[in-house]
């Protein structure tokens, strides 16, 4: 939409990237059915490094809009998304150090890609980066209500990074030193509400499959210390150790977002957005109850 155009029209005020060699990053995008933003997604990659689209076997023509935009195309049957991602890191045919994970509905804005460019030209010591991405929801940016900055770490050295066992918001181990971007990449959200909600569905699915994974001591997370650092470490460790057991999740994420990180200030994408998270968190409890009175129920049929 016209925000995301404007943001990645080319910033004249940044300072070009510095005048040395950068090592060659490519970049990999996992996909399904993705044909109404690939060929932007690819177009937009394309300007950092050659472009790998892992896809999982779309039946709405994702790959050959890929092919055609400039990508390598390589189909392989989805399991979870971190699976999937370590799959394409472990098989897919990369030449260079540095990989850049992108989804189909992300872009890498001009200043970043000059600044990935002049750090990495520069050897830096550090074997992964956080980038931060602006959220593009309802034809505005969205800086509050928890949602900004939203850090991940999604540039890293090939062989020194790996996704946790995790099925869905699935976070990167990197080894040795991490650093961070100062510009951002976009989050552009185009899809209609019964769009939304029919990826949340299962997303809820899959996290409530990770609180039971959690709650049978089987959970593949990793720990909070080896994902972030400083303030960052503690709201992961709250999220995966707290949270789950806490009373009146969607009531309070609501609360939270809507009023303690100022959602207000986003007008009506920040209400929605508040609601719509209120909501994510109901079907995950819905979910979560249902797998344990079911796993209780299975157990006693074994007796």
């Amino acid at each position: 939409h016209d925000t995301a155009r404007r943001l990645l029209a080319p910033d004249e005020t940044t300072p070009p990237a510095a005048a040395v060699e950068s090592p060659l990053v490519e970049v990999m995008i996992p996909t399904l059915n993705e044909a109404a933003h690939i060929a932007e997604a690819v177009a937009n990659a394309r300007r950092l490094g050659p472009v790998f689209v892992l896809d999982s076997f779309s039946t709405d023509g994702t790959q050959e809009i890929a092919r055609q935009a400039g990508a390598t195309v390589i189909e392989h049957r989805f399991e979870n998304y971190s699976a999937q991602k370590n799959w394409g890191l472990d098989n897919l045919p990369f030449k260079g150090k540095w990989v850049f994970i992108l989804d189909a509905d992300e872009r890498i804005t001009p200043s970043l890609r000059k600044e990935i460019q002049s750090r990495l030209g520069r050897r830096p010591a550090a074997n992964g980066f956080y980038i931060s991405r602006k959220l593009l929801a309802m034809g505005r940016k969205v800086e509050h209500g928890g949602l900004y900055p939203a850090w991940n770490l999604r540039l890293f050295k090939r062989g020194k990074a790996r996704y946790e066992d995790r099925s869905v918001h699935e976070h990167v181990v990197c080894e040795g030193i991490v650093d961070s971007m100062h510009f951002e990449m976009l989050h552009i959200r185009c899809e209609t509400i019964s769009q939304y909600l029919d990826k949340h569905i299962r997303y809820a699915d899959m996290e409530s499959n990770e609180w039971l994974k959690w709650k049978l001591g089987k959970s593949g997370d990793a720990s909070a210390g080896k994902l972030f650092q400083s303030d960052l470490k503690l709201r992961q460790w709250i999220r995966r150790e707290i949270w789950p057991v806490l009373p009146f999740r969607p009531l309070i994420r609501f609360v939270y977002m809507f009023f303690f990180r100022f959602g207000f200030l986003d007008g009506h994408a920040g209400w929605f957005l508040a609601q719509l998270m209120a909501c994510y968190e109901y079907m995950i409890t819905l979910l979560y109850r249902d797998k344990l009175i079911a796993g209780r129920e299975n157990e006693k049929s074994k007796q």
